[in-house]
């Protein structure tokens, strides 16, 4: 744990790497024991995004965040949210989000300094800013994206990312260096994994099987943990199949993809993201069986709101710029922000957005264009009925329960 909070924490810092497994789970586990007490203490109503939000807390605690350098940024979330008590249940777990930033703490606190408590009290300072102005700016930003972007903390800490990119580099001449992912734990992470999906499985189904007076609510969270361990269980089959080692980072993915799958953002809208990430790997990066390209693929899901809303083949073309920008993100924040897929989203969903607005301020072309998109969006909606017969008889057969 003294390893852990004594590194910059940039990405990518994979704690299995510089500590071990052994102390990446206990930094994972005591963030997330954190982050529920916080939500205890705050009598927050859990809701469909609060699971999602913690597990997303809890993947990142692999490669990022720590105790120390997430405990500053909690408390300036925390500050905000006792100055406007009207947000508190909305923007809580938005501030657990916050600390996505966590990085730059770290890497402040642990520059060298002539004075000893120098850059200690500049990064208790900066924790606190950014901790106090995350969620307004998370919110302004969201309003401007139209929530078509599934990780919008990412796309706002990204903003705020630039400016501590600028400050760590040139005011306080903080230079940045890369770091290695291990794969010698890969094994232990297997097991860990494997079960943290199988028994919530498990337990769900007998629950559903043998108790019949459930309340429907009851019922509707038990299918949710059986969603949460499916979409676990299939995410964690891609490195599987293509022999790519597990370490932290991809923990930390798989996680976050599990984690959100709860949020209910639709594998038919995730998949045609994943595809256009797939072809922009394959023909463009010449890069399918490695970590960055996984990593990338499992945040694709980022973009299901857009899929949805715009159609199937707007999202194969949205997921092969979200590649593109995902891979080069990490210029502007130099690591700064972990959440650098969510930032990519949300430049993904401007860029297109801007476009569809410019080729429709001409009368010809959108007439054209309109027609055109009525034909294919009746053509995907075809697609996606057969989908779903699909998926419903794959359902019956696998789990013969009343999802009524």
């Amino acid at each position: 744990m003294s390893q852990i909070i004594h590194s910059p924490s940039n990405l990518i810092s994979d704690y299995v790497e510089i500590a071990g497994a052994g102390a990446a789970l206990t930094n994972s586990g005591l963030l997330t024991l954190l982050s529920l007490f916080i939500l205890r203490k705050y009598s927050h109503s859990f809701c469909p995004l609060t699971i999602p939000i913690v597990m997303m807390l809890s993947g990142f605690s692999f490669f990022g965040k720590n105790l120390a350098n997430s405990a500053p940024i909690l408390l300036g979330s925390l500050l905000y949210l006792h100055h406007k008590p009207a947000a508190r249940q909305e923007s809580l777990v938005m501030g657990l989000l916050s600390t996505c930033l966590s990085p730059m703490v770290s890497l402040i606190y642990l520059a060298p300094s002539q004075f000893l408590l120098q850059n200690k009290f500049i990064a208790l300072v900066a924790g606190l800013v950014i901790g106090y102005i995350s969620i307004p700016v998370f919110h302004y930003l969201k309003a401007h994206t139209k929530e078509m972007n599934l990780y919008n903390m990412g796309f706002s800490a990204g903003c705020i990312g630039f400016i501590g990119n600028f400050a760590t580099r040139n005011l306080l001449n903080i230079r940045i260096l890369p770091h290695r992912l291990n794969a010698a734990h890969s094994s232990a992470l297997l097991i860990f994994l494997l079960i943290l999906f199988t028994a919530p499985l498990m337990y769900a189904l007998y629950v559903l099987k043998f108790d019949k007076a459930l309340h429907k609510g009851v019922r509707l969270s038990l299918l949710k943990l059986v969603r949460f361990s499916i979409y676990g269980l299939i995410g964690l089959m891609v490195p599987l199949i293509l022999q790519v080692p597990l370490n932290g980072l991809l923990v930390g993915t798989l996680l976050t993809f599990a984690g959100f799958s709860m949020y209910n953002f639709g594998f038919r809208y995730y998949f045609f993201p994943a595809c256009g990430v797939l072809l922009s790997s394959l023909f463009i990066f010449h890069d399918v069986t490695s970590t960055t390209t996984i990593v990338i693929l499992f945040f694709a899901a980022t973009l299901s709101p857009f899929s949805r809303k715009y159609g199937l083949l707007t999202g194969i073309l949205s997921g092969a710029i979200f590649a593109m920008i995902s891979r080069h993100a990490h210029v502007l924040t130099a690591g700064i922000n972990l959440y650098n897929c969510g930032f990519s989203g949300g430049v993904t969903v401007l860029l297109l957005d801007f476009l569809r607005h410019l080729l429709f301020r001409h009368a010809l072309l959108k007439r054209t264009c309109s027609a055109a998109y009525q034909k294919l969006i009746l053509s995907e909606q075809k697609i996606l009925w057969q989908l779903s017969r699909c998926k419903d008889w794959i359902k019956q057969r696998l789990f013969p329960l009343n999802y009524e």
